[in-house]
């Protein structure tokens, strides 16, 4: 869920994820979240685990729900355009992303692309 799906150069971004346990983990996550443009250069960004560090992945259950909040400031020289947010999640001692799988457990991607944003 996110708030708008425009902003200005300098403004926030209200992100809301929700994300469900499939399996549990035993290692502690972290969810990058950005704004990307051509080349995947980043215009806004903020990694965190799981709402501000309160709910590291190696802590949840299968089949739990978490809601988990993210305020992406866009760098006030970006320029007006659209741009992707992208999210995933890696290892912080490594940089290792966790792998997107299909239901047949085909490897896709290292991260999703949610939405676009209009930066005006």
């Amino acid at each position: 869920a996110m708030e708008g799906r425009a902003v200005g150069s300098g403004e926030e971004i209200h992100l809301t994820l929700y994300w469900e346990a499939l399996a549990e983990m035993e290692r502690d996550y972290t969810v990058f979240t950005h704004v990307i443009g051509e080349r995947d250069r980043i215009w806004a960004q903020v990694d965190s685990q799981p709402q501000g560090g309160a709910a590291p992945t190696s802590t949840w259950s299968r089949g739990q729900v978490l809601m988990d909040e993210y305020h992406l400031l866009v760098e006030p020289d970006t320029p007006p355009g659209v741009y992707d947010i992208e999210v995933g999640l890696y290892l912080a001692a490594t940089g290792e992303r966790l792998g997107l799988l299909d239901e047949a457990g085909h490897w896709l991607d290292s991260r999703v692309l949610l939405t676009k944003v209009r930066v005006r």
